[in-house]
């Protein structure tokens, strides 16, 4: 699978330092969710099957789970493919929608900021407490601020990636601003569906073609037999 199949990114922005970001970020998440996962089979494993529980599992999960969602959160505002309400938007001129849209990606970028901040001030807090079950289980003096600072990361990735795309839609490099994800997925799915349609029409017709071969290229006496069949009946 190539990596446009699986790290999807707008054609107009997948050149560039922040497209190579945009692909470890990626990569990073995927990582981080199919460890998650296997931790958590094995902690289920472990408390159900072999009726001993491990005491870090449930830590590490959560603390993947925090890093992997914060991880994503910029690449889905990179594609534009978050949650969005057009209520406002579909009634007014486009021109004034394009104001809107900066006003949304502003606000945005803000909020973002401010949240990463305040959570950057818990970090020295969270550095004198230890994940209890990680040390104790896997000998790893992890500590919380390791978590807390999945949400600055996320917060910081997440302003740079909107003001790249807001950038990219002042200059015309992009249509919308916000991608209607669903639309896409749907769209997708009509493709291919579209194509598997034609490609059984095409196996049908040289099918058929086979099959009106076969009966042209029929001997003289088969097709005498067959006459005489037809009259017999």
């Amino acid at each position: 699978m190539s990596e446009e199949d699986w790290v999807p990114q707008p054609p107009a922005l997948n050149r560039g330092p922040l497209a190579v970001l945009d692909r470890v970020v990626a990569a990073l998440v995927v990582v981080g969710f199919s460890v998650m996962t296997i931790t958590i089979v094995i902690q289920v494993a472990a408390r159900y099957v072999a009726n001993s529980p491990t005491v870090w599992s449930e830590e590490l999960a959560i603390s993947l789970f925090v890093w992997s969602t914060m991880l994503a959160i910029p690449l889905g505002l990179r594609r534009g493919e978050h949650l969005t309400l057009d209520l406002v938007s579909k009634f007014i001129p486009a021109k004034v929608e394009r104001w809107l849209g900066l006003a949304v990606a502003v606000t945005t970028t803000v909020t973002l900021l401010i949240l990463g901040w305040l959570t950057f001030g818990l970090i020295p807090a969270g550095d004198r407490q230890l994940l209890a079950g990680i040390a104790g289980g896997l000998g790893i003096q992890a500590k919380v601020s390791w978590v807390y600072m999945a949400v600055p990361v996320g917060a910081a990735l997440s302003a740079i990636f909107t003001i790249e795309r807001a950038v990219a839609f002042f200059r015309g490099r992009l249509t919308v601003l916000n991608a209607d994800a669903d639309q896409a997925v749907i769209d997708v799915l009509d493709s291919e569906v579209g194509d598997v349609e034609q490609a059984t029409r095409e196996g049908h017709g040289l099918l058929d073609g086979a099959t009106g071969g076969q009966e042209t290229g029929s001997s003289p006496a088969q097709r005498r037999a067959a006459d005489d069949s037809s009259k017999e009946a």
